[in-house]
């Protein structure tokens, strides 16, 4: 046993040191930190006599996973919103927006053996209103609601959203935003899949009369191949400035 033993070390020494496992092989989705990238399309008609057209709304996300006991929690904040352009205006939904955006926090159910599906429960959150049942409740559709909320604190009812190009102004407006995650979770933490849930949007007024005239009405486009996301792991330091302007590095470049 003692002449062995110096051949064993001997033996390992030339091997190199053990690798060590990552928590992505052996727990799905450890607690720590992700980054996400959602893509939900809706299709628009932006004059009486146009064909509605495909207009996605790309959301950037910092999610922390947690446990308790056997059931894992994932909490969602937003960082950034854009959306696609409508012919010769463009959206802007600026920082006062996405702060105006609730945080949550949803279960998740992961089933499988690596790689797994999980699925994100869906959250129902309600901009620019407050409602006793959130995922339910009409919207308001008038300014003078009582329950209408100023969340972006710009004096104007519901939240704003800019808009710039062939006509410019503010629009105040409701939004119903449900959200959840169905997707295949890799061994290296990464995930990818389909976005769950809608958007719902009442206008409640304009800053010019154009706007008041004609603000184009959004229906969801249920096709799984239209909402979709992607998911990755990020440092414990990174923070929304570091994952917008890392985006395709870390999410990939979207298509």
């Amino acid at each position: 046993m003692i002449a062995i033993l110096p051949v064993l070390v001997a033996c390992t020494s030339l091997l190199g040191p053990v690798p060590q496992a990552s928590p992505f092989d052996t727990i799905p989705m450890p607690d720590g930190r992700y980054a996400s990238r959602q893509v939900m399309t809706s299709r628009t008609q932006p004059g009486p006599r146009s064909r509605p057209i495909p207009v996605r709304t790309i959301a950037i996300a910092i999610h922390d996973v947690s446990r308790e006991g056997t059931d894992i929690f994932v909490g969602t904040r937003f960082c950034a919103v854009r959306q696609d352009p409508i012919g010769r205006v463009r959206t802007v939904l600026d920082s006062a927006f996405v702060a105006a955006l609730p945080a949550w926090r949803s279960r998740a159910e992961i089933e499988g053996v690596g790689p797994w599906r999980v699925v994100i429960i869906e959250h129902a959150a309600v901009i620019g209103a407050e409602l006793e049942n959130p995922a339910s409740d009409p919207l308001p559709g008038d300014a003078d609601d009582r329950r209408v909320t100023d969340p972006d604190r710009d004096g104007h009812p519901g939240v704003t959203v800019r808009v710039e190009g062939f006509v410019s102004g503010e629009v105040y407006v409701v939004q119903r935003m449900i959200r959840g995650l169905d997707g295949e979770l890799a061994l290296d933490g990464r995930m990818s899949g389909n976005m769950l849930g809608t958007n719902e949007q009442r206008t409640l007024g304009a800053s010019n009369l154009v706007l008041r005239a004609f603000t184009p009405t959004f229906v969801p486009d249920p096709a799984p191949d239209r909402n979709t996301f992607d998911w990755a792991p990020i440092a414990s330091h990174e923070e929304c400035a570091d994952i917008v302007s890392e985006e395709d590095r870390i999410l990939g470049r979207l298509e």
